[in-house]
């Protein structure tokens, strides 16, 4: 890492640009090798995690603490338009579009590359569920279950939201060139041997989850080089998303 850190320094340099080591920040993921990083004889400072382009990293790979900031974001934008929520001459349909295209808009920003737990899901709808109820004006004691709330609302739950997302974007990267780095990412299988003990949620793990939950199975489409073929059929592709994202 060092060596392409200066590497990286040097070709910047010949460029007439200079890298600010006061901006640099590493972060070590299950890294063996400990020694620290320089740039122009200065250490580089090491972080846990750090912000980009509007989602947190963190050196676990942990995404409850990605989805932390969108959650926040989500409920600053909820809160901002409380008057909305209670305006009588506003009605509910206006009030759902505004809360869909702000608030979950907003929650929902990048989440296709979200790896899913069940912690995760349940965060995700528990709010959903709670900003719905808000704006039907439904407090305790008066409740509803969540499916009758979706039907009055006619609303999906934030983790079909979330799913449907995601298939449409591998829809969409299957069908650049195969030298897109987004194309890449996605078929890219890392070498080595993964530490011992209970393997972590990961976003393709998640992906295989979803199709054996529809009762599609890597044997039922052969391999996932025949998934990657289907997108070029853009009618056939939308028809299984919509399959499997079906409640």
């Amino acid at each position: 890492m060092q060596e392409k850190t200066k590497a990286f320094s040097e070709t910047a340099g010949n460029l007439g640009l200079k890298v600010s080591t006061k901006k640099t920040k590493s972060m070590r993921v299950n890294a063996r090798v400990q020694d620290s990083i320089k740039l122009n004889v200065e250490e580089i400072e090491e972080v846990d995690s750090f912000s980009y382009l509007g989602s947190k990293m963190s050196n676990t790979g942990d995404v409850e603490v990605e989805i932390r900031a969108p959650l926040a974001k989500a409920s600053q934008a909820f809160a901002s338009l409380r008057s909305t929520w209670k305006a009588k001459n506003i009605s509910q349909k206006i009030k759902l579009r505004i809360f869909q295209s702000t608030v979950i808009n907003t929650l929902l920003y990048g989440s296709q590359s979200w790896k899913m737990t069940k912690t995760i899901c349940n965060r995700l709808d528990v709010f959903q569920n709670r900003c719905l109820r808000r704006i039907l004006n439904i407090f305790w004691p008066n409740t509803i279950t969540d499916e009758e709330l979706h039907r009055r609302t006619e609303t999906e739950s934030i983790t079909t939201q979330v799913q449907r997302r995601r298939w449409r974007w591998i829809g969409h990267v299957l069908r650049q060139q195969t030298a897109d780095l987004s194309t890449v990412a996605l078929r890219w299988t890392p070498d080595g041997r993964r530490i011992q003990g209970r393997p972590q949620e990961t976003w393709r793990r998640t992906v295989e989850r979803e199709m054996k939950g529809k009762g599609w199975t890597w044997g039922h489409l052969e391999t996932w080089g025949h998934l990657e073929r289907v997108p070029a059929d853009r009618h056939r592709w939308r028809t299984l998303v919509e399959a499997l994202c079906a409640t």
